[in-house]
Formats: C-alpha cells, sequence, structure tokens
C-alpha cells in the first residue's frame, strides 16, 4: 500500500487527544522519505519536524532527545523564523542561547 492511505494508516494513533502544536507526539501526519512529522496550525502555518540525520546544530539537539519543528508560512511557504522546541516557539536566536553551548 502506498500514498496517503498507506501513511495515516502506519501513523501513530492517539484515541481521544486532539492534534496541538505543542504537543509534536500528537502529530500524525509524516512527510517525505525521512517521515517527518508536520502539523498545519490554526493560522495555516505549516510547521515540519527536524531531520534529526542531518549533519547541524538543531539536528543534534533533536538526536538528544528534544522535539524541534520548523514553521513555514505554509506548505511550500517560507521559513517564518520561528521554531518550536519542546512545545515552545522560539527565534533561532532566542533557542541558540537557551540550547546550545556556546563553543570556547
Amino acid at each position: 500500500m502506498t500514498g496517503w492511505l498507506a501513511r495515516s494508516l502506519s501513523a501513530p494513533y492517539y484515541p481521544g487527544v486532539a492534534q496541538t502544536l505543542k504537543d509534536m507526539s500528537t502529530w500524525t501526519e509524516l512527510i517525505g522519505h525521512a517521515q517527518l512529522r508536520s502539523f498545519v496550525d490554526d493560522d495555516g502555518h505549516f510547521w515540519l519536524e527536524q531531520n534529526a540525520a542531518k549533519k547541524t546544530k538543531w539536528a543534534k539537539l533533536a538526536r538528544d532527545g528534544h522535539d524541534v519543528a520548523w514553521e513555514f508560512a505554509g506548505r511550500g511557504g517560507s521559513y517564518t523564523g520561528r521554531m518550536l522546541i519542546d512545545g515552545e516557539i522560539y527565534t533561532p536566536s532566542e533557542a541558540t542561547r537557551k540550547f546550545l553551548k556556546r563553543d570556547g
């Protein structure tokens, strides 16, 4: 089985749990080969989970157990400059100060 139905059936099922932006464990739509979780909020903004397999500081943060996602203006839209980490919205500079250690 392929396509949308297969992705829907393979997604985790949480009875009685509504999808919410701040709880990435409720996100059930999976995108791309990496099967990244995604979410569209009430304002139509598209949130995409950080690919932990990438070689970036944010991927390492995800590999370390944090939920990390990026906000876009919509599906196929531009990056808005906001990110979600462990249920809280940050700018990358705010997230860097809070989660990443300075080198040196």
